[in-house]
């Protein structure tokens, strides 16, 4: 998400700098033998043209925010960082990671994982899967049992989360909600069959992602 929030940062920066920059001397004008006077109806389109070019980029941030998995899953898990390295507490991470489940979302075996971890005040990493869609789960009995909506929906993930002490594997499961974007209904660690059969949708250790929460 934080490289979202720059490629939007970057989007606006290109949009209103120049706008400003060509368009600055019209706001004022100097005539022969008097002070400078401000120009209010071009200072006024100018701002209006900000506005509005401001709010269509955070409409649009807000969007992409909401209908990306990728970008989902990664506010869940920033919970689950945080957590790990002290910023919240337990009740926090309940709290905050409430409006990001659906309805009788099971993660129960997170939640109580968590809530008998000490965190470690140090800083973590995680890594996000690729999407693992219906047809790569249904009939398999290594995922749990779902109802499937459509060939994208829902939709399991795996990531990895090392919290400077081991590496751990959890599944997530998503499910796309026409009024809510993703929302998170199953959350636990990792089977090792989950993760034999898909760990070619996680990124190289290497080479790829890595999402960095400090204390």
């Amino acid at each position: 998400m934080q490289t979202t929030i720059v490629i939007y940062l970057v989007i606006w920066i290109l949009l209103i700098v120049p706008l400003l920059g060509f368009n600055i001397k019209r706001m004022s004008e100097k005539k022969f033998g008097m002070k400078r006077r401000v120009k209010w109806g071009a200072v006024i389109i100018l701002a209006s043209i900000t506005i509005l070019i401001s709010g269509f980029l955070l409409y649009a941030y807000r969007v992409t925010v909401e209908t990306r998995y990728e970008l989902a899953a990664e506010r869940y898990i920033d919970l689950h960082a945080e957590y790990a390295t002290g910023r919240i507490t337990y009740d926090q991470f309940l709290e905050n990671s409430a409006p990001m489940l659906t309805t009788g979302a099971d993660t129960g075996a997170i939640q109580t994982q968590l809530s008998s971890t000490v965190p470690n005040k140090q800083a973590v990493r995680f890594q996000i899967g690729s999407w693992i869609i219906p047809k790569y789960y249904q009939g398999s009995d290594i995922f749990p049992k779902i109802d499937v909506i459509d060939a994208n929906n829902p939709v399991f993930l795996l990531y990895l989360f090392d919290d400077g002490h081991s590496q751990k594997y959890y599944l997530l499961e998503m499910v796309w909600n026409d009024n809510g974007g993703w929302k998170i209904a199953y959350h636990a660690p990792a089977t090792d069959a989950q993760y034999a059969a898909e760990k070619s949708t996680l990124p190289s250790l290497v080479n790829g992602k890595w999402f960095v929460v400090s204390p």
